[in-house]
């Protein structure tokens, strides 16, 4: 990497930190492809712990932790759905104001893939709240909150309703201009895993957003 990871928040126990775009948030099959929990462990020469994960070429906050006695609780939290995740997405198309509730059954398929399948196929429930914050028609500026946490699933969910997400290569098509995938881990809410006081955490977009995908939405 050219520069050092965003740190958003840290404190004894934990860190969170703003994910860029091409990274795999831990080690690979490829010993030496870099990942973000070790450039972090380089980088401040300490051990990590993740404790979740974003896809290759989503960007946002990312939480680590930096002790091993918090592990439980946060493991314990993300399971019980007490963290409120928030993301944000750019679509093709026009989203509908409508749609604020995606609900679906999720499945793993051959080629490396997920699917949403009919109840009773063998898929997992998936539900996800979205808000519509902007559209010109052509494309949708939409905000996404999952209330599960299949693989790919705000992906799947804009999928569901015919509107994928802009340069998703691998359910869409990549943009023209290379830019990645327009899926952003926005914020995240908690309770400190120690203190119990609230953590909110928000993370900047990266530039291409404001230039490129948010371009006549902001």
């Amino acid at each position: 990497m050219t520069s050092k990871i965003e740190i958003l928040y840290e404190d004894k126990e934990i860190l969170l930190v703003n994910k860029p775009a091409g990274f795999p948030v831990h080690a690979t099959m490829d010993p030496l492809r870099a990942h973000v929990q070790g450039l972090l462990e380089k980088e401040r020469n300490e051990k990590l712990i993740l404790h979740h994960r974003l896809d290759l070429d989503t960007t946002g906050v990312l939480v680590f932790a930096r002790v091993d006695t918090v592990n439980k609780a946060l493991t314990d939290m993300f399971r019980d759905r007490q963290v409120v995740k928030t993301y944000w997405a750019v679509v093709d198309g026009r989203w509908s104001d409508s749609w604020n509730e995606v609900k679906t059954y999720i499945k793993k398929v051959p080629g490396g893939k997920w699917a949403n399948v009919p109840k009773g196929k063998g898929g997992d429930h998936a539900e996800t709240a979205f808000r519509l914050l902007n559209t010109n028609g052509a494309k949708s500026w939409i905000e996404a909150q999952p209330k599960t946490g299949r693989t790919h699933q705000i992906r799947l969910h804009c999928l569901e309703k015919a509107h994928p997400i802009l340069g998703d290569r691998q359910y869409f098509k990549p943009e023209k201009r290379g830019f990645p995938m327009a899926l952003h881990a926005r914020s995240l809410r908690f309770a400190h895993p120690v203190s119990g006081k609230e953590i909110f955490v928000e993370a900047p977009a990266p530039d291409y957003w404001a230039s490129y995908y948010l371009k006549d939405l902001s």
